[in-house]
């Protein structure tokens, strides 16, 4: 719907016969369905009206794209103020995204587009936990018995997500030289486990530590990212240890 109202000379007069008609039939949904959508974007900041000089007479005001809005649909393919887009990237993805982090991905982009950003932050860390998680028992799996403190951390129920992480880091780096260019960089690396721990230690406990939209908005970009490239590289793991 955003890119309907984004695209230039598409009709997006307030009355029924108009906007809302068209996207019924191109969607296949009914009247009332666009009309909740249109209303929800509004209230997430993404649309306005423009009486656009008509006066009283509703039927030929615009809906029109606001700044925000704007700003969704040209901000690159991570946008999380455009969700559905986000999300049908992430479910596009080959190898497949794991199901239970994508659920929580789209947790964190719905408290996103609330403005809720420590309960976006929650969610985002739940998401990177689950596809970190599933990475070490592919590094696990490749380095067998040389990874016996990776093992430990990961049978520990006490252990901390950040500890399994460093586990695992520290199994990656003999076999970094076997690995496809670009699947276990440093940066992106760094970038999980500075994730993890604002996210799990600092936002998800009780404290007096703050998530702006600045900061919310950038990590959603940076998950959406390393989560491919996790995927990517515990795919590539499992495939070469032949299992």
């Amino acid at each position: 719907m955003l890119q309907h109202l984004g695209t230039p000379h598409a009709d997006s007069r307030f009355s029924e016969a108009y906007l809302i008609r068209n996207i019924t039939e191109a969607a296949n949904c009914r009247p009332h369905e666009v009309w909740e959508a249109l209303w929800g974007l509004v209230g997430d900041g993404l649309i306005y009206l423009d009486p656009a000089g008509q006066g009283s007479g509703t039927d030929n005001w615009q809906w029109r794209l606001s700044a925000t809005g704007i700003q969704a649909i040209s901000g690159g393919t991570w946008e999380p103020r455009d969700p559905e887009g986000y999300l049908k990237r992430l479910r596009r993805h080959s190898p497949k995204i794991d199901s239970v982090a994508i659920r929580y991905l789209s947790e964190a982009l719905s408290a996103f587009n609330a403005r809720c950003y420590l309960a976006t932050s929650v969610m985002l860390g739940v998401a990177s936990e689950r596809v970190v998680e599933g990475l070490a028992r592919a590094v696990l799996d490749r380095r067998g018995d040389a990874a016996k403190r990776l093992r430990q951390a990961l049978e520990n129920p006490r252990a901390s997500q950040l500890a399994r992480f460093t586990e695992m880091r520290k199994q990656l780096e003999p076999i970094r030289s076997e690995l496809p260019e670009g699947l276990a960089d440093i940066v992106t690396l760094d970038a999980v486990a500075d994730l993890l721990r604002v996210t799990r230690n600092e936002a998800g406990h009780p404290s007096d530590a703050d998530i702006d939209e600045d900061t919310a908005y950038t990590h959603l970009q940076m998950a959406a990212r390393y989560i491919q490239k996790m995927t990517d590289l515990q795919d590539h793991l499992r495939s070469s240890a032949g299992t």
